[in-house]
């Protein structure tokens, strides 16, 4: 049984992701395949002297990708709520306390998905977010979270350009104090395809050159 709060209720969005002045609860919006908002938090890091990629591991009880690999902080918008205060969830879900001013703003993102009756719908708001600190120093959610992953960005590039099937990695469980290595696939990651995940990692490398990014603008039924 999912964890996610199935009565918080979302504005609903149009396709252009403008609000429509309605509001429902999660499941329908689910349910009847409505846009909605989102925040997505990108976070690099420099491990071992070269750019790297957190990731957050989805918890099994999740309505979505259970115990996928994902963005590092990804929410959804609730109803009436401003992009400002939707930063919580970088603190709810790793326990780093942000504004919006601690983030770079890199694209946006429409991604439309469905599976096992879920219609998923989302104006995604894209950030990055450079954070040198240890894995063992992020407090995961007890319920959404289930540890954090570091991945070399040249890697993970490989990884979705299909040059390679696997590469190495480093995850820190919830319930564990040291790292350990891993190996991921594509089908561990939550499936965003690769024109996303390719743009967002390009401009986090940018980010953590010290470079400000040129946003991207990405549908998923664009081509």
């Amino acid at each position: 049984m999912t964890t996610d709060p199935q009565d918080e209720l979302f504005d609903v969005l149009d396709a252009e992701g403008r609000p429509t002045g309605i509001a429902k609860p999660r499941r329908l919006v689910h349910r009847d395949g409505d846009w909605h908002g989102a925040i997505h938090i990108w976070i690099g890091a420099i491990v071992s002297g070269g750019p790297a990629v957190i990731y957050q591991r989805r918890s099994r009880t999740k309505d979505t990708w259970p115990g996928a690999l994902d963005v590092a902080v990804g929410g959804h918008i609730r109803a009436g709520e401003t992009l400002a205060e939707t930063v919580r969830e970088a603190e709810e879900e790793l326990g780093l306390a942000l504004t919006l001013d601690d983030l770079i703003p890199i694209g946006r993102r429409f991604a439309d998905w469905s599976a096992d009756g879920i219609i998923d719908r989302e104006a995604q708001d894209v950030f990055a977010l450079r954070c040198d600190q240890p894995l063992a120093a992020y407090r995961l959610h007890p319920e959404e979270v289930a540890a954090v992953i570091a991945i070399d960005i040249a890697a993970a590039e490989s990884l979705f350009t299909g040059h390679v099937d696997a590469i190495p990695a480093v995850e820190r469980p919830r319930d564990a104090t040291e790292p350990r290595p891993i190996t991921v696939r594509l089908p561990d990651i939550a499936g965003y395809g690769a024109r996303y995940p390719l743009a967002a990692l390009a401009a986090l490398s940018a980010v953590l050159r010290g470079e400000i990014p040129q946003p991207f603008k990405i549908r998923t039924d664009d081509g």
